[in-house]
């Protein structure tokens, strides 16, 4: 890092105070270097007739809110559903070891690459990969699958705000069995069958006030998706709400979304720390925590371990989403990458850690609460904290406190992936404008919350959790290893890890290593390659607990597991279309790919390598 920095301050001086000071205004900027990209929040009458390059494009005001927002990125709902479950099923300690090096192995060059491609161009996934337009269908299927999983994000907020809401009751109403949606098999401290639960054929017919709160009275869910019922209104409230408090985050631009993210970003985190310092001081926390931690060397020998810690790593910095590419591109040209990864990186991996040893930590109180063993209340998924740790809070003395500051918490990371998935569409959709303008935003953005709203729907209905999982499990089925993979080869083959070299040079003044160029062009697309192969050897049908979907759910999953990948072939024809009669190079980048400001555009054009031969671009995979 130290050599790192030394080189890094061989950028110009005139750059770095380009990149510290203030936008210019449109004044300024028309009588020195005109932009030639867009601004995406100035509505102007005058110049109607200018051409777009007149208009600047939006940046962040300081590096840190793109920081900032590429942590709220990075601090995931699996860090709470799903991380602290696969490391007590792989392995415990050996997994979180196993985690954390493929992280910083592959997760910081992926994220190196996202945020220098995103950076260079100043534009989003769309348009990244003019840089060889006949494979221009990896960008776009990114932001379909961002568009895809957007609403499901949605769906755990709407779930949030509403226990949030009722964190305000003098009696939460998961912690008894005297309420109108109990049945006859809940259990809680008044029942006098709560010493029966070590045995676990016993416990398996029973169910805990939190389980049925969160299935009868918040989900009112059906018995399966054949049988959709009718909406849950207060989740649909609950889902507006949370629309419009995206809204207000987004319609004006990274302006407000960067201070946005500097103030929520580290609230959640010290929520959590909070909750983690709390649930450690409860009896049975540390029989959590060691059970969470206790190295099991069988799994770590299974190949399984390894890909699902791979996976995991690959799923904490965004593959095949197009988030980062999107924030990198209202970077200042001038400015870190590899620096920012590590950050990101490091912080990420952290949050990770504090959360799970915050989950065991309760699921280990739990477990003493209830007088059983710790792997008999351990769970993942939606449960994990919609039943079992919100039955612990609710045990807590100040209970409305802590119930509150638990699913604040899962707001706050809600409406995080809410405005930067969104962010990603509506970047998409006004990089494709020849002019942009606040008004221009303002519908986009309308448009994007609007259609956001309304595809969440069949989510809160009666019938909704099905869809859930359905939607939830084949989106990321098949698109993220062969968008990933495509990525891979058309950056560092097609367009040539020689010139994105030079590309992040010129814009860091530091060449990638030898190391990252070889995870990039070689290790890490045979290791997705033999990922996506045994991901395809272990389908499975689609199931919710002992539900196991129909037929015609497991042909739409599928269905739905192919959409982003759609955009690949069609925009392969329509390339060769447009190409064929303005015979242009398909595999070459169009003539407007570079950087968007004219002076770094010309200065690309002088440095730019043509018809480099394969053994060319072998060579400086290993070059230094």
């Amino acid at each position: 890092m130290a050599d790192f920095e030394s080189k890094e301050a061989t950028v110009p001086t005139n750059a770095v105070a380009e990149e510290e000071q203030p936008l210019r205004s449109t004044q300024e900027s028309a009588t020195s270097v005109p932009a030639a990209s867009t601004h995406v929040t100035r509505f102007d009458f005058e110049g109607q007739t200018a051409a777009p390059q007149d208009l600047e494009r939006e940046h962040w005001t300081w590096n840190a809110e793109f920081i900032m927002a590429a942590l709220a990125f990075a601090t995931d709902y699996r860090y709470m559903l799903m991380f602290p479950y696969l490391c007590y099923s792989f392995g415990g300690s050996s997994f979180i070891i196993l985690y954390g090096l493929f992280l910083l192995l592959f997760g910081v060059p992926i994220l190196y690459m996202d945020i220098s491609l995103g950076q260079f161009c100043g534009k989003g996934p769309v348009h990244i990969y003019n840089l060889s337009p006949l494979l221009r269908g990896i960008g776009v299927g990114m932001v379909v699958v961002t568009a895809i999983s957007h609403p499901i994000h949605g769906v755990i907020a709407s779930w949030s705000m509403y226990y949030l809401f009722q964190s305000g009751s003098s009696v939460l109403p998961w912690s008894t069995c005297s309420n109108e949606w109990n049945t006859a098999s809940c259990i809680d401290d008044q029942t006098s069958f709560l010493n029966t639960t070590r045995d676990p054929y016993m416990f398996s017919r029973l169910s805990s006030p939190a389980l049925e709160y969160f299935n009868n009275r918040v989900l009112q869910i059906s018995s399966g998706i054949e049988e959709s019922g009718g909406l849950r209104w207060e989740l649909v409230g609950c889902r507006f709400a949370t629309v419009l408090l995206a809204f207000a985050a987004l319609f004006w631009g990274v302006k407000v979304i960067g201070k946005v993210m500097l103030v929520t970003v580290p609230l959640t985190f010290l929520l959590l720390l909070a909750l983690f310092i709390r649930s450690m001081t409860l009896p049975g926390s540390l029989d959590g925590i060691q059970y969470l931690l206790m190295p099991y060397e069988g799994r770590l020998l299974q190949m399984q371990t390894w890909i699902y810690a791979l996976l995991s790593a690959l799923y904490a910095v965004g593959v095949a989403s197009g988030t980062i590419n999107t924030l990198a591109s209202y970077k200042h040209f001038r400015s870190t990458a590899l620096r920012d990864s590590f950050i990101v990186v490091g912080a990420s991996l952290i949050v990770g850690i504090v959360s799970s040893l915050m989950m065991f930590g309760f699921f280990g109180a739990l477990a003493e609460h209830r007088n059983m063993p710790v792997d008999h209340v351990a769970d993942g998924g939606v449960s994990a904290v919609f039943t079992g740790l919100a039955e612990m809070v609710a045990q807590l003395p100040v209970a409305q406190f802590w119930s509150f500051a638990l699913f604040f918490t899962l707001l706050l990371i809600g409406l995080h992936k809410q405005v930067l998935y969104a962010e990603v569409v509506i970047t998409a959709v006004l990089d494709c404008l020849s002019r942009r303008s606040r008004l221009i935003r303002l519908i986009i953005t309308f448009v994007v919350c609007g259609a956001s709203f309304l595809f969440t729907l069949p989510y809160l209905s009666q019938g909704g959790m099905y869809f859930f999982v359905m939607v939830d499990a084949s989106a990321m089925r098949l698109s993220p290893y062969i968008l990933t993979f495509l990525q891979l080869i058309t950056v560092g083959w097609i367009y040539g890890i020689e010139q994105l070299s030079r590309d992040i040079k010129m814009m860091t003044g530091l060449r990638p290593s030898v190391i990252y160029k070889f995870i990039w062009c070689i290790l890490l697309p045979l290791l997705i390659l033999l990922m996506f192969v045994d991901a395809l050897r272990k389908q499975h049908r689609l199931g919710y607990n002992t539900y196991v979907f129909p037929i015609w759910a497991d042909v739409m999953g599928w269905f739905i597991s192919l959409v982003p990948l759609a955009p690949l072939p069609m925009f392969v024809v329509i390339t060769l279309i447009v190409t064929r009669s303005r015979f242009q190079p398909v595999l070459s980048p169009k003539p407007d790919w570079g950087p968007a400001d004219p002076t770094y555009h010309a200065e690309y054009q002088s440095r730019k390598s043509t018809n480099q031969s394969l053994t060319d671009k072998i060579k400086a995979v290993f070059s230094i």
